[in-house]
């Protein structure tokens, strides 16, 4: 009798279901229509900052890098080369006087490895905040505020005060890391469809690398012809260029597209807004040494594979300023040839995943990596290579385009269905976590004297 009560209450309900469902259908699909228009637009802010970051980066790493290099050695004492393709300097001359305590060598690195420690401490917090509070869009629109202003600064007071420069370098860097974290806590929300979630960041990744290409090409053509005679400083134009692009973009972006989010947890009893995070970081990590050992060796895996090539473009401007004698021009060429051949990595990426398996790709590129990376170091010994340097950055190129689908692809693979939102959490993290470490290793070379070469 109860089961038959049952079902008459279940279809009386069902009936009542009907019936709210033929009187509601109109507001229904004017609600569907307006998440389908919140989330087109979020999409479209998605792209603006991608383009955003993309033209950030590129900026920062081309042509503030090679400036402060630029103006560390001149503050040390050490002969340093111009802008121009004919201050030639014959044989390398690596400059052991030291500023700040420090050879004028080890500043990028030092700088980055700042920012990994720091990061490394403070990202939990940050996780915390974006899921445990209502401060997601607020996150992400004031650290965007905040690195467009700290690039402008940095601007106007590089040629006077480069060591502040330097400084406010690491808080651009910190800035963007914080960014990165709010912006990629809207992703998962976008689509539950992964063939739409495949496009969404197929359009993503070329939004970031079309803002880095076509921020590159400007600088070239406009270092190469309009300011040819050197009337305005490198860093400069190409800062001012990356202030305008950040401040329109993330503006219309974090101000019209992106919409406020409620808090996804509450905080745990007996729990602090700063251990919610370390605390969800220690239960997640522990899972996965007790159950999940593929997961873990590969997590182990990415934290070295992603520290190393995090840092990799940071070692790359060191060696070719100051090794190879290269001018800001000739940095951005390469550094153009680099992402250029980054698209026929990611078809190659495709196809050995395919072929074999993601496994074997990403051991392929990684081997790649390593005989690129030691070949690059025995034959880039002098300056006046430049032809060479340009085809190890096609290489290395190829590289960058294959190993980041690779390694996704594998650590999508092997996750448990279900917690793809909270495993990616962990992949960011360890993709974070060992990021100071080369930067540290590549400075304590460089002040015992050790060659760049090595």
């Amino acid at each position: 009798s109860t089961t038959m009560e049952n079902n008459e209450i279940h279809e009386d309900s069902l009936m009542d279901c009907d019936h709210s469902l033929t009187s509601t259908s109109h507001p229904s699909t004017k609600q569907e229509e307006q998440q389908q228009h919140k989330i087109e637009k979020e999409v479209l802010g998605w792209t603006l900052d991608a383009a955003a970051r993309g033209v950030a980066c590129m900026g920062t790493a081309v042509f503030v890098s090679t400036e402060l290099l630029r103006l560390a050695e001149e503050a040390a004492g050490c002969p340093v080369r111009g802008d121009n393709d004919d201050d030639n300097v014959v044989g390398v001359m690596e400059c052991n006087n030291r500023i700040y305590g420090m050879r004028p060598s080890s500043l990028l690195t030092n700088i980055v490895m700042v920012v990994g420690l720091f990061s490394a401490f403070v990202m939990p917090l940050v996780g915390s905040i974006i899921d445990h509070t209502d401060y997601r869009r607020q996150v992400g629109s004031v650290s965007a505020a905040a690195l467009s202003v700290f690039i402008l600064v940095q601007m106007l007071i590089m040629e006077r005060f480069w060591y502040i420069a330097a400084i406010l370098q690491v808080l651009i860097a910190f800035s963007y890391t914080v960014h990165l974290c709010s912006v990629y806590a809207y992703l998962p929300e976008l689509t539950s469809d992964p063939e739409r979630m495949v496009q969404y960041t197929a359009q993503f990744s070329a939004a970031q690398y079309g803002g880095s290409v076509g921020f590159l090409i400007a600088m070239i053509v406009i270092l190469s012809v309009i300011n040819r005679n050197g009337l305005f400083g490198t860093t400069t134009i190409s800062q001012s260029v990356v202030f305008v692009v950040c401040s329109v973009f993330f503006g219309h972006a974090w101000t019209n597209l992106f919409s406020p989010r409620p808090a996804r947890h509450r905080i745990p009893i007996g729990q602090s807004l700063i251990s919610a995070g370390f605390w969800k970081i220690y239960t997640t990590g522990r899972t996965i040494l007790q159950h999940h050992a593929a997961i873990k060796w590969m997590l182990v895996s990415v934290a070295f594979t992603e520290a190393a090539t995090t840092t990799f473009t940071t070692v790359a401007i060191t060696y070719m300023t100051l090794f190879l004698q290269f001018t800001p021009r000739q940095n951005g060429i390469a550094i153009l040839l680099l992402l250029l051949f980054g698209l026929p990595g990611t078809r190659l990426a495709a196809w050995s995943t395919s072929r074999y398996n993601p496994l074997r790709s990403l051991q392929a590129c990684l081997i790649l990596w390593i005989v690129t990376t030691a070949a690059a170091s025995l034959v880039l010994k002098e300056p006046n290579r430049a032809g060479l340097a340009y085809f190890f950055a096609m290489i290395w190129g190829i590289g960058i385009g294959w190993i980041y689908p690779s390694e996704k692809t594998l650590y999508v693979t092997i996750i448990p269905r279900g917690q793809e939102a909270e495993l990616m959490g962990v992949y960011i993290c360890a993709c974070q976590i060992l990021s100071w470490l080369p930067p540290l290793v590549f400075s304590i070379m460089i002040e015992l004297g050790l060659s760049m070469r090595i």
